[in-house]
């Protein structure tokens, strides 16, 4: 049988390694933030006539935009799809505005010099067609009536609630179905609370851990669930993968399913312990590891198989969910298995060395008195 323990600054420095690359990408290259964070315009398209990928759409947008801008995310479902385009720092509300209403003329002139103009279905269009006609006879002035000072306004004000609205479903060419404008101080409020909400989850498995086995096994739960995150975030800062909303709810995914596989470790550890009188600490967490490797093992492969399909076959927005769970049950299974219990182990030995060499300190100063 292998003995994890015994090799562990081979699994201990390859975490040391991935720890440093994640938090020298974090320095220097830090995230791609999607507009949920950065703050920006969300542009929503229909496009019908002519089948496009992502890519091609990721090409057009680029050029519509220009040089030194780009969209952060472009995501593809069925016959829509989604642009995000994210604010310049230090932008003023009035420049907000100007930068929204340009991108949105130059994506959307592209579109249509591609797809063609939005047309619509002639029999579906021909209700609001006669409605209108039937509005503009029952709305023409009497003759015989005095003149109404208020009444062009007021019709002014009806032509422009009512020019917006399109007639019928849309047959081929592009439509901008929505624009949505995101802030960025809401981004931040947004990211602050995803840290504290991580921050009070750690917290929370601290005290279960410690309550259900010990302090030791609490400290290291935390710091392998610390290291998991650090190197999904280091993935995502080197792939420079845009981070969104779902990236949130993901990563407090991977901490739970973490957990669940560390706790099965330390609860065979606490057993071991216990009935192992003879063995080392490192023997104990050897054989814990190696008894639990195949639940390990199999949760790990079926977990990664089901949202393996979610991401081959899902749309864009549950690939982008998919991924950090993918990224993270892989790392997961690796911080479970070779860096817990050999941490553990390095953990207790290193309080017993101690208390052996105070207990030692102190009979040689008896014996010198």
């Amino acid at each position: 049988m292998f003995d994890i323990v015994q090799k562990k600054w081979v699994f201990f420095g390859i975490s040391i390694v991935l720890c440093l690359i994640s938090i020298v990408s974090l320095i220097f290259r830090g995230f791609n933030l999607d507009t949920d964070f950065s703050g920006g315009i969300a542009l929503t398209y229909e496009v019908k006539g002519e089948d496009f990928s992502t890519e091609d759409m990721s090409a057009i947008v680029s050029e519509a935009l220009g040089s030194g801008k780009s969209a952060s995310s472009v995501q593809k479902s069925g016959d829509d799809v989604i642009i995000k385009v994210g604010y310049d720092k230090d932008i003023s509300d009035e420049e907000r505005t100007e930068f929204s209403n340009t991108v949105r003329d130059s994506i959307t002139t592209a579109l249509e010099e591609k797809f063609g103009k939005a047309v619509y279905d002639s029999a579906a269009a021909a209700e609001p067609e006669e409605d209108e006609a039937a509005a503009a006879a029952s709305s023409e002035p009497d003759a015989s009536a005095e003149p109404d000072a208020s009444a062009e306004p007021a019709a002014a004000a009806a032509a422009a609630t009512q020019a917006p609205a399109a007639g019928g479903n849309l047959v081929s060419g592009v439509r901008l179905s929505s624009m949505d404008d995101i802030s960025p101080s809401s981004g931040r409020e947004l990211a602050r609370s995803a840290l504290w909400m991580s921050l009070l989850a750690c917290a929370a498995i601290l005290l279960y851990v410690t309550f259900r086995f010990e302090f030791t096994s609490g400290c290291v739960a935390v710091l392998a669930l610390a290291h998991d995150v650090l190197i999904l975030l280091g993935v995502y800062s080197v792939l420079q993968i845009s981070v969104n909303i779902n990236f949130i709810a993901a990563v407090l995914t991977v901490l739970g399913y973490s957990i669940n596989n560390t706790i099965v470790i330390m609860d065979r550890i606490r057993e071991n312990t216990r009935n192992s009188r003879k063995e080392s600490y490192g023997e104990i967490a050897n054989n814990s590891i190696w008894q639990t490797m195949t639940r390990s093992i199999n949760t790990t492969i079926t977990t990664l198989l089901t949202i393996g399909m979610v991401f081959i076959i899902g749309v864009a927005s549950i690939k982008a969910f998919a991924l950090p769970i993918i990224i993270g049950i892989v790392i997961g299974f690796f911080s479970s298995v070779f860096i817990t219990g050999p941490l553990w182990a390095t953990w207790r030995d290193s309080a017993v060395n101690a208390k052996r060499a105070a207990a030692g300190n102190g009979k040689s100063k008896s014996k010198k008195k």
